[in-house]
């Protein structure tokens, strides 16, 4: 009798977990929910934030390299996501998303510690192997409001160190200043011995090399601007983001790509 009992019970459990009563017994299916995760970079090691989604509270201090998770009602249209810095109480982001089925996982990139951060989405696709997600954030002055960038694998033989061939691995067309690029696939099958990584910036509305840059990419020569393909300190991280530095002025500079952050 009270294994039937308990049976009876689970199962009237179950069921009111997934509906709710009308006054007249009508059975209605129950808000739905969203399994909403957020995880937070920041070039601010000391940054922390409060994150709420639909006036539902996720996390009060989501510190950097720091990933909340919470079931979240589901606004019958887009989600609202509210971002405060927990220091000061000051409102970063306050915007609506369209969060389709019923998960969504963003991350939280604070790129400048002097900007408000950006919300990207995080992708589900199965990066290969041997490959990274690269992006490019800068706010320099130097530099035109929008450049394009090509970043080059070039083979060289590891007896004579002639350049073999060179491969064009990504073209970014418009990046702009303060404005976080988007990501593209990028392999990066490093090999110090017979690879040299190289990059471009480019003329947006040419997409030839800006004018006025120090170094021409010449790579029989070895001539140009390298770029890392170091891993980040953990080894697995798959996202990387780099900004622009220069040297000179607008009329004669070179130019230098450093890491941001890689998660």
């Amino acid at each position: 009798m009270n294994k039937i009992f308990f049976t009876l019970f689970f199962f009237a459990f179950v069921v009111t977990s997934f509906y709710a009563c009308k006054k007249d017994g009508e059975l209605t299916i129950a808000t739905a929910v969203i399994n909403f995760t957020i995880t937070s970079f920041s070039t601010n090691a000391g940054s922390a934030f409060e994150v709420v989604v639909n006036n539902d509270l996720v996390e009060d201090s989501l510190f950097n390299g720091n990933t909340a998770t919470k079931l979240i009602p589901k606004a019958k249209d887009m989600q609202h996501v509210l971002i405060k810095d927990r220091a000061t109480g000051t409102v970063l982001i306050d915007t609506l998303l369209n969060m389709p089925g019923k998960k969504a996982a963003l991350t939280l990139l604070q790129l400048d510690a002097d900007r408000d951060p950006v919300l990207v989405g995080q992708t589900d696709e199965n990066i290969p192997d041997n490959h990274r997600l690269q992006a490019f954030f800068h706010t320099n002055d130097v530099l035109p409001d929008a450049i394009g960038v090509q970043i080059y694998a070039c083979h060289y033989d590891p007896v004579s160190f002639t350049l073999v061939k060179t491969d064009t691995l990504a073209t970014f067309k418009n990046i702009k200043k303060g404005v976080l690029s988007e990501f593209l696939l990028i392999k990066d099958n490093a090999d110090p011995a017979t690879i040299v990584y190289f990059y471009q910036p480019l003329d947006v509305n040419t997409l030839q090399p800006l004018a006025n840059m120090g170094k021409s990419f010449d790579p029989a020569n070895y001539s140009g601007y390298q770029f890392s393909f170091d891993p980040g300190s953990k080894g697995t991280e798959k996202h990387y983001i780099n900004n622009f530095t220069t040297w000179g002025n607008q009329d004669l500079f070179d130019v230098f790509s450093d890491r941001l952050i890689s998660y």
